[in-house]
């Protein structure tokens, strides 16, 4: 089966990118668009973490994200700690609709990740391995694509949900 990250123009060009930096050592391709059970739609954003020695640069100086594009919107996630480690995500929208929800961590993050036996529902949700110039990831779990999979909603919860609306509707 062809790998659907080597027909995606944008992939390709995030590949590209990586491999020029030498200060990155890997990129997951993670969520919708990697899960083979989601319909992908022109409003689907691309998700990429990118696996770094040092964080710092990438939150102190923001120009990278000019590499793909003249950005219209950007959000930062603050510094947090995941398993321990410091990261944070810069969320991106492009002026050409492109939109890239990029996640930054430092390599140990990683390596905690793929010394678990269970992966993160962020990953569980579904993820390819874009770039690994270290073989950092090799030991990452395969997804099983069951993190965030709501439930249909009870028959009497539903049933009350729609008496309330057409209720509130009246008045």
């Amino acid at each position: 089966m062809a790998d659907p990250a080597n027909k995606d123009r944008i992939v390709q060009q995030l590949i590209k990118w990586g491999t020029g930096r030498e200060d990155l050592s890997a990129m997951l391709w993670t969520s919708s668009r990697t899960n083979p059970a989601v319909p992908v739609d022109l409003f689907s954003d691309y998700d990429i973490i990118l696996v770094v020695e040092d964080i710092n640069p990438y939150y102190e100086n923001e120009s990278w994200l000019e590499d793909f594009g003249r950005d219209l919107v950007l959000y930062r996630d603050p510094l947090h700690l995941e398993s321990g480690c410091q990261c944070f995500a810069e969320i991106t929208q492009y002026e050409d609709g492109l939109k890239i929800d990029f996640g930054v961590w430092p390599i140990g993050l990683l390596r905690k990740i793929a010394a678990d036996p269970v992966l993160p529902d962020f990953l569980d949700i579904g993820f390819r391995v874009i770039l690994d110039k270290d073989g950092l990831a090799v030991g990452l779990r395969t997804p099983y694509y069951r993190a965030f999979i709501s439930s249909p909603p009870a028959e009497i919860f539903f049933q009350e949900t729609i008496e309330e609306f057409s209720i509130r509707r009246l008045m």
